[in-house]
């Protein structure tokens, strides 16, 4: 059963990476459920705090999705976003729990940036109120998905390296 677990957990983080870059469904409750199915299974070890902090956060942008009206949502520049959330949260992993949230908020920060230098994206200029909504839109639920990607991974990779 332990095996079969990491399995669904594995495949759910994976789904999560690449819905990241297609917005079908919040990549952020594929990964929280990887992060409880992995914990139930007694693959890697989540604190209740831990699992409450990130539920709240996945609650909250889920919320804050469901408000956005569905004609607003503009979600070019999404890649360079996901992929720049990502690099910061990996990067972030080697410091602490709270460098993978810093860094994949940077990251998203950076990953918009460099959108807004190609031609499709020089709509967006980086100090604006546009760049603001984009980041916090786009930027928002990858920051949390990506977040909790990097603590299961470090949770994962300390388990399994030893």
């Amino acid at each position: 059963m332990s095996t079969f677990c990491l399995i669904i957990g594995l495949l759910l983080i994976i789904g999560a990476l690449v819905l990241a870059f297609r917005p079908v469904i919040p990549s952020v409750l594929l990964c929280y459920a990887a992060m409880w199915i992995l914990d139930a299974s007694n693959n890697i070890v989540v604190s209740s705090n831990s699992l409450m902090f990130w539920g709240m956060a996945t609650l909250m942008v889920l919320l804050i999705n469901m408000a956005q009206p569905a004609i607003r949502r503009n979600e070019s520049g999404r890649g360079y976003v996901a992929v720049g959330t990502l690099a910061g949260a990996v990067v972030g992993m080697l410091m602490s729990h709270a460098g993978i949230i810093i860094g994949a908020a940077l990251g998203a920060s950076m990953g918009l940036v460099a959108y807004c230098c190609t031609p499709e994206g020089q709509v967006i200029q980086f100090p604006s109120r546009e760049f603001v909504k984009r980041l916090a839109s786009m930027g928002l639920p990858m920051i949390v998905a990506m977040s909790i990607f990097a603590t299961i991974l470090e949770k994962l990779l300390t388990n399994y390296i030893r």
